[in-house]
């Protein structure tokens, strides 16, 4: 599963772990064996400067070529310029429209920049590029929380969980909405299942639920 899943910006003081899944997806971007080790080693630092110019670079040697518009992107986003980020990306999917990592970073790209409504058109449009990306879902479950959604948040956030069902932050974000809207009986499963899987998320979680009884 490659795609990045991003902090979220959230209300109950939420702040979800960045795991950047993405790196994966990164790393096989580059062009031979030691540029993905470094594409790799930037994003471990979260050396998003660094990443930037390297993939300014590699842009202005290659023109157009959507893999360092996403890298650029990513970097943008993860520095927090997301009109930045939403350009790059949006570049990078008009050239390769198959993409779904591309399609995942503009979706998310426009719901860090306040903008949920954009971002889960733009999500749902993802999920004809790729029904089966677990990712996706988990994103368009963030945007429909932002959005005030909530039982198309909880819906998303269920198939994310049962497209990848160790995919431990899909999990998390369901224990959250399921907080906010119900059934809460279900949380005591949903934290047992997170305890296996990501012993902080399950933490978490049980804080949250302590604090919202």
């Amino acid at each position: 599963m490659a795609a990045v899943m991003l902090a979220a910006c959230a209300p109950l003081a939420l702040v979800v772990p960045v795991t950047p899944l993405l790196s994966i997806a990164l790393a096989s971007r580059g062009d031979d064996e030691s540029t993905s080790r470094q594409i790799a080693e930037l994003e471990r630092r979260r050396d998003w400067p660094g990443l930037a110019a390297l993939a300014g670079e590699r842009l202005r040697k290659e023109h157009g070529d959507p893999n360092w518009r996403l890298i650029l992107g990513y970097a943008q986003m993860r520095r927090g310029d997301f009109s930045g980020a939403e350009a790059s990306f949006a570049q990078a999917v008009e050239r390769r429209p198959e993409d779904i990592d591309a399609w995942n970073l503009l979706g998310e790209s426009r719901r860090l920049a306040g903008r949920p409504g954009e971002a889960i058109a733009t999500l749902e449009h993802a999920i004809t590029v790729s029904p089966g990306s677990a990712a996706t879902r988990f994103l368009l479950g963030e945007a429909c929380r932002d959005a005030g959604r909530a039982q198309q948040a909880i819906s998303s956030y269920r198939e994310s969980v049962r497209l990848e069902p160790d995919f431990a932050q899909g999990w998390f974000g369901l224990g959250v909405a399921l907080l906010r809207a119900g059934p809460k009986q279900e949380l005591p499963g949903i934290i047992e299942r997170l305890q296996a899987l990501d012993p902080a998320l399950a933490s978490k979680l049980a804080g949250l639920q302590s604090g919202n009884r």
